[in-house]
């Protein structure tokens, strides 16, 4: 009786596995597809085939449903990522060059990531509590690359510093990917054209260096 029991068990615990991994792909699907307006129970319950019971039973609602997503998903970028997934060429840079790479990797990650830039619009446009999961499920922003750029060996304090680009560069490259999203000029150049983006990475590295030797 108890190897049946046990049996059980494991087969609904895979088939909770596998109901959770349908919802959380039909979430990210309508989020792509119909944008953050357009998600609801209902509409990512019939996307996933399922009962939109499961959603509040697994998940606690379509807020609870957000913030899983964000924190299992490529949302936001990691710090593998932001490093040029490479730790051991990483460490051999100079600290200030540590940063540099960091803050110009993260104007191609956001850029490269339109879901997260549709958040990032809804979230200033039509604010809901689908807008704030996401936001309270996102990570202080570079967080996750201080024991890769490790500050502490620099040859002197720049932690006020690097900070300080990292909140520049984030709002910087935020506002710039919405505004490719929606409105793509902007100061005569043409958000939609890559160069614009490889002056913008020029400009954050060339900030970055002055900044930081000062």
């Amino acid at each position: 009786m108890t190897d049946v029991t046990d049996s059980n068990r494991r087969r609904d615990k895979r088939d909770r596995q596998s109901t959770e991994a349908q919802i959380i792909e039909a979430f990210e699907a309508v989020l792509l597809r119909d944008g953050v307006e357009g998600l609801g129970v209902n509409v990512v319950a019939q996307e996933a085939g399922v009962n939109k019971v499961l959603i509040y039973r697994y998940f606690g609602g379509l807020a609870g449903l957000a913030s899983h997503w964000v924190a299992n998903s490529s949302f936001w970028p990691a710090p593998i990522e932001l490093i040029g997934n490479d730790p051991e060429a990483f460490e051999k840079l100079p600290v200030r060059m540590r940063v540099r790479t960091v803050l110009c990797n993260y104007v191609d990650a956001i850029r490269a990531r339109p879901q997260t830039v549709e958040m990032l619009a809804a979230e200033l446009m039509a604010p809901s509590e689908i807008t704030r999961a996401f936001a309270e499920a996102l990570v202080r922003p570079g967080k996750g690359v201080a024991d890769f750029i490790k500050l502490e060996t620099a040859d002197k304090d720049l932690t006020d510093q690097v900070w300080n680009l990292i909140f520049m560069v984030n709002g910087l490259a935020s506002y710039l990917a919405i505004r490719e999203r929606n409105n793509p000029t902007y100061l005569g150049m043409d958000l939609n054209d890559d160069e614009s983006w490889q002056y913008l990475r020029d400009t954050v590295a060339d900030i970055a260096d002055k900044y930081l030797d000062s």
